[in-house]
């Protein structure tokens, strides 16, 4: 079936991101990230801190908070809308709107994603994935909105709660088709256009078990993940919502 394209595709962000088993050590990630200053001048050191918590049985009073930090770089291009974020265990390539289109971001990922594999070697792949973020953006003069005239995702509560004031829901399942795993996010957000509610079609799908190592099938999947993506968020919509891309 052939996918609709629309005038003004309600895309926010579109991110690829490769995830390594092993990370590499601090001092590549600085150098490869120097590799990029052309077309990405701009830079920003970054951190991601993980926090958990180790309790043993039987003493709780005992129990200690395990802090780690990973540092990290982050770049941009002159007018802020093309990103790349270097991690020693990701290298995570993404858009911002307007959105190109896939032919184009992909085209850049790859060709930033030549520059990582030769400045650091094969590394060993454990996730592939694709995340897309979609708001739609609802004409209302009011506060409610019946979203279900324009989104196929939503909650189903009693009669007895009446319309929705806001929702947030997520749904993990499986695309058997090509072995990847799919976390649809939808949820009411706050809108930047006056008059307008917005609601949020957010996709991340990602295959995690026996990932390409590859560039070719690499590609190859992420192909797939992209028609696959349309294919969800399409599903996701009715033809009230499509009227508002075109």
């Amino acid at each position: 079936m052939t996918q609709p394209t629309y005038d003004r595709a309600p895309i926010t962000e579109a991110v690829i991101g490769i995830y390594f088993v092993e990370p590499i050590g601090s001092g590549e990630v600085d150098a490869v990230s120097a590799k990029f200053d052309l077309h990405y001048p701009h830079h920003q050191d970054v951190e991601n801190l993980n926090v958990a918590v180790e309790l043993q049985a039987g003493q709780n009073e005992s129990a200690k908070a395990k802090v780690e930090s990973e540092k990290g770089h982050r770049r941009s291009s002159t007018d802020m809308t093309e990103l790349l974020v270097l991690w020693r265990s990701a290298f995570v390539v993404s858009q911002l709107a307007p959105y190109p289109g896939w032919d184009t971001f992909s085209k850049r990922f790859l060709r930033d994603w030549k520059v990582w594999k030769r400045n650091t070697g094969f590394r060993q792949i454990v996730r592939v994935g694709v995340r897309f973020i979609n708001r739609i953006d609802i004409p209302a003069p009011w506060t409610v909105v019946e979203h279900e005239t324009y989104l196929n995702v939503y909650p189903r509560l009693p009669n007895l709660f009446g319309p929705l004031d806001a929702y947030a829901v997520q749904v993990v399942v499986t695309v058997p088709d090509i072995g990847c795993q799919l976390t649809l996010n939808s949820a009411m957000v706050p809108s930047p256009i006056l008059g307008h509610l917005s609601f949020l079609i957010d996709q991340d799908i990602a295959m995690n078990t026996n990932p390409p190592q590859s560039d070719d099938a690499i590609i190859e999947l992420l192909n797939q993940i992209r028609l696959a993506k349309n294919k969800v968020f399409e599903s996701c919509i009715t033809d009230r919502a499509r009227a508002l891309f075109q």
